[in-house]
């Protein structure tokens, strides 16, 4: 006989019925309320034996909603979903909510699953372009990478040092960004773990590093050293570099008159405090490299920024002036601004441009219309953002609500999608939601947390 199920009041999955925890949100249920006399083993009896004839004659009925949806299988396997899950991968008991449909298109439905990673704290999280296994930066200073279907831990590599960020270069290689105390960047051959990864020698405190069209060249940036260098893989020699005179954390692939550019975020700071930001345009084609660079002026202390779907512009969030701006880089620059919410920690594009949304530390999502520069909506957050990323098509953002905290201490991520966005989904996940990643098709997710040492892997 199945086990009678409800919603969860917190979250709405189906759980047993008499249930003191869910297994989803992992939110303790209310406890019933204790009488101020004792029961009798007789009436306990009786109660019980109403219980079922009631339980009975509830679920006998035609329900308008139909039955709660059974727990999902690890595997797809029908007959697995009583057997044991395997060591590396247990199932979140989380099921397929209700379809949503926005704006004509559906979101959904998802699943979610938990994906163990043994003893270690996850730094951050990429899907491999494949889509059937994910890429985790561990605190053991190694870089790892675990099957998708099974959790199974595939590679491992030791590196140097731990890595804050990974970037996947030329769907092969696996660069490993070190913020503090490192002047080198590892990069991995995937196709190779057995060798030692090429480590391109930069200079204190790399900031990102960014892949050419010409499928082997690599333009990499640093914080300290305010240096942006070219690289060559896979031997890894430097062939080419530029000293700027600010600090530069970001780095874009646009087009600017009618040719690939590197855009170089970078940022002044006087006495500890910004002191303002700039975009640093150069054709990395150029001899000598970086000889046709030009700088714009876009604000204070920028976040996280997004490339036009043409390549011809970037759209930015400013955390000090509290605005977005969209500066267009083709030709001659141009740069509109508009106020959005507080502390902007990054901004990004939806659908061909028609949206922008920059995540807010004050729990808060901003939409724009772009093509009039004003707010649409402003949306509520279950928590603070940390990191979020657009699939690739895209029609979603997927956002990380770890919080600022170094680790994070928050969890959960939200789902935004539809014309305009709206939060469609949300999920719990481990403590310390520290990163994100979606594969190239859209239908997963990867959300990394730190505490837990888990991933949290969204499928639809």
């Amino acid at each position: 006989m199945s086990e009678l199920r409800a919603p969860c009041k917190a979250c709405g999955v189906p759980i047993v019925v008499g249930a003191r925890k869910c297994k989803a949100c992992k939110r303790w249920l209310e406890a019933p309320k204790r009488r101020g006399r004792r029961v009798s083993r007789s009436a306990v009896v009786v109660g019980t034996t109403a219980l079922a004839v009631l339980a009975v004659l509830v679920t006998g009925r035609e329900s308008p909603v139909g039955e709660a949806p059974p727990l999902t299988a690890i595997g797809g396997d029908p007959s697995a979903a009583s057997a044991a899950p395997p060591p590396a991968a247990i199932a979140a008991d989380l099921v397929d909510p209700p379809a949503r449909t926005d704006g004509g298109q559906a979101v959904g439905p998802y699943r979610a699953r938990e994906i163990r990673i043994g003893d270690v704290h996850p730094l951050d999280v990429e899907m491999s372009p494949s889509g059937k296994s994910v890429f985790v930066s561990a605190d053991d200073a190694t870089l790892r990478e675990y099957s998708l279907k099974t959790g199974e831990l595939l590679h491992k590599a030791s590196l140097p040092a731990q890595g804050d960020d990974i970037r996947i270069l030329f769907d092969r290689y696996v660069a490993v960004l070190r913020r503090e105390d490192a002047a080198r960047i590892p990069v991995m051959d995937t196709t190779a773990w057995d060798r030692d990864p090429a480590l391109l020698d930069l200079g204190r405190s790399p900031g990102d590093i960014l892949e050419l069209p010409d499928g082997r060249g690599v333009v990499a940036a640093t914080l300290d050293g305010s240096r942006v260098a070219r690289f060559d893989l896979p031997s890894g020699a430097r062939v080419g570099d530029i000293t700027l005179g600010h600090a530069t954390g970001q780095l874009f692939l646009v087009r600017a008159e009618g040719r690939p550019h590197v855009a170089a975020l970078g940022a002044l700071t006087f006495g500890n405090r910004p002191a303002g930001a700039w975009v640093d345009l150069f054709d990395p084609a150029e001899i000598p490299f970086g000889a046709t660079r030009r700088s714009v002026p876009v604000g204070r202390e920028l976040g996280t920024g997004t490339v036009t779907a043409d390549g011809g512009g970037l759209f930015l969030a400013d955390r000090l002036s509290n605005t977005a701006t969209l500066l267009r880089v083709a030709g001659t620059s141009d740069a509109k601004v508009v106020s959005v919410g507080q502390e902007p920690i990054g901004a990004y594009l939806l659908g061909t441009d028609r949206f922008g949304v920059t995540l807010n530390a004050s729990r808060t999502a901003t939409v724009i219309d772009m093509a009039s520069m004003k707010v649409e909506s402003t949306l509520g957050l279950d928590g603070v953002p940390r990191v979020a990323v657009v699939s690739a098509d895209r029609k979603a953002l997927f956002v990380a609500l770890g919080g600022p905290e170094n680790p994070p201490r928050g969890s959960g991520v939200a789902i935004l999608a539809g014309e305009p966005p709206r939060v469609v989904a949300s999920f719990p996940t481990g403590d310390g939601a520290i990163a994100v990643s979606v594969s190239r098709d859209g239908l997963r997710a990867a959300v990394a947390s730190y505490f837990d040492r888990s991933i949290t892997l969204l499928e639809r």
